[in-house]
């Protein structure tokens, strides 16, 4: 009654409850009603409006039959009471397929609109760039920008050999110097791996020490980090690079560890020329605030934006996956692995492969594989370590050909990770990316010839939005989404699950 504008008593409604009155804020009101809203009205659950119910109801509404027995998988001629059992089941299914949708997100890259070629820098950049790098074309090209835009420009090069303890002490500035007014770091770009850790990535290692540096000497510029060729925008870019994709999950890390001297990601395009280095000067001018995760192309400025998945209105083939013959799936006997596992064999696998670093010896491995012979399917345990290419092409030349041939691989194995960025070695990252993206990448090499119904990658939303203390583990991770658009670019199979 009351917010249909009548009149109400409330001293005679609230007597006998206790009420009593209370000052409000003195601030001016935002006129913005916070009514609970029914969840069938907001247009984002399972209840919302359907595509593929709404193209049914017009089938139907259009009397036609031959599409609706397609839909419905009967034949035409089939009698009501076959068609009703029919329609119940269609029912079930895509109110099914509709909750499991409402979950779904999915990355996309969207352009940056507003006039921002004209932001101008002031002060100091440093300009961190791989060992001597200062002769690098990018390097060069990249400087000359900054200084044509107003920054004074200090190159930093930074060694895979460097401690961090030296590398603060060149960070620090003397005494009365001015504290630089934003860091800019090209330690991606370098292509080679750390010299201890083979499956390191240089650029991974050496941006990870420049964060810890800068924290260590009192920096509090903001520290933005440059890839090429880490991104991509959409079926019109190049695409992703697994390797330089690393540093934006360990940035998405950072950012949420040291918000207070973070700027952002930037990925630039393959040449810079003035235009995209005015984009690129627009980008680190941004106070507070700003677009932080942006790709610069020659059409423009690109943000990064989290988007829902719309499912296709029918169930189509490239929504649907039968298993069948052989499922390699690694870190089989770990908990995510058995559950896909016992899910698989379920559902048509014929053999499944259970890898992990014990294999058979593995905790409770034995009593799995038996679970899953109890359902049907044959199982076989195997040790390998991914880390080594040797073991896994000898995993994959023993698999049986003949008799169920290899059609599907799940990458389910890994580490977890929860570590400050402030006290991560080499070794850790180099742990954790061993783990989840030396062995999907030597799956992807090794079976690159192959026609799989499916190669599914377990990642983590970690990688998707960061997750604080987890800067190792976001790396892996979004080495794996960046290889399953990588894979899919070359017309293979390729799924990355963030689960979270």
């Amino acid at each position: 009654l009351h917010v249909h504008g009548a009149p109400v008593d409330w001293e005679a409604v609230l007597a006998g409850r206790g009420a009593r009155r209370v000052d409000l804020p003195t601030y001016p009101f935002q006129h913005q009603p916070f009514w609970l809203v029914p969840a069938a009205t907001r247009g984002t659950g399972p209840e919302a409006a359907d595509p593929a119910e709404a193209a049914f109801w017009d089938t139907v509404e259009n009397q036609d039959l031959a599409a609706l027995a397609e839909r419905l998988e009967v034949t035409g001629d089939s009698p009501l009471s076959s068609v009703l059992p029919a329609l119940s089941q269609w029912r079930r299914r895509r109110r099914s397929r509709t909750v499991v949708d409402s979950w779904r997100y999915r990355i996309s890259w969207q352009p940056l609109t507003g006039g921002r070629d004209t932001a101008e820098l002031s002060g100091t950049w440093l300009l961190a760039v791989p060992g001597g790098g200062g002769e690098d074309a990018v390097v060069t090209a990249v400087s000359e920008a900054l200084a044509r835009h107003g920054a004074e420009v200090a190159l930093l090069p930074v060694r895979t050999d460097e401690t961090r303890t030296a590398l603060a002490a060149r960070l620090r500035p003397e005494p009365g110097a001015t504290e630089p007014a934003g860091v800019l770091s090209l330690l991606a770009l370098t292509d080679e791996s750390h010299p201890d850790h083979p499956d390191l990535p240089a650029g991974l290692a050496l941006t990870t020490l420049l964060v810890q540096a800068l924290g260590d000497a009192g920096t509090t510029a903001p520290l933005w980090c440059a890839t090429r060729g880490a991104v991509s925008t959409g079926r019109s870019d190049t695409p992703a690079g697994p390797r330089q994709a690393m540093v934006w999950g360990l940035g998405r890390s950072t950012a949420l560890d040291h918000p207070d001297r973070w700027g952002g990601l930037v990925d630039l395009p393959a040449t810079l020329d003035e235009r995209a280095a005015r984009r690129l000067v627009s980008l680190l001018a941004q106070g507070p605030g700003g677009e932080d995760q942006t790709a610069i192309r020659p059409s423009g400025i690109f943000v990064r934006r989290l988007t829902r998945a719309l499912a296709p209105d029918t169930a189509s083939p490239d929504r649907t996956w039968q298993p069948r013959g052989t499922v390699l799936i690694t870190g089989g006997t770990g908990a995510l692995g058995a559950h896909v596992a016992r899910h698989l064999a379920r559902n048509g696998a014929d053999h499944l492969v259970l890898t992990g670093r014990r294999g058979p010896d593995a905790p409770g491995a034995r009593e799995l594989a038996a679970e899953i012979e109890e359902l049907g399917a044959e199982v076989t345990l195997t040790a390998c370590d991914l880390t080594d290419r040797e073991q896994v092409a000898a995993l994959l030349r023993d698999l049986p050909e003949d008799h169920h041939p290899l059609t599907a691989v799940i990458h389910a194995a890994g580490l977890p990770q929860f570590t400050p960025t402030d006290t991560l070695t080499p070794a850790d990252l180099a742990a954790v990316v061993a783990a989840k993206a030396t062995g999907a990448h030597h799956l992807d090499e090794l079976l690159a010839g192959r026609d799989l119904d499916a190669f599914v990658l377990f990642s983590s939303v970690a990688a998707a939005w960061g997750s604080g203390s987890q800067a190792a583990y976001c790396a892996a991770n979004a080495h794996l989404d960046a290889l399953a658009e990588q894979r899919r670019a070359r017309g293979l199979a390729a799924t990355s699950v963030a689960w979270g």
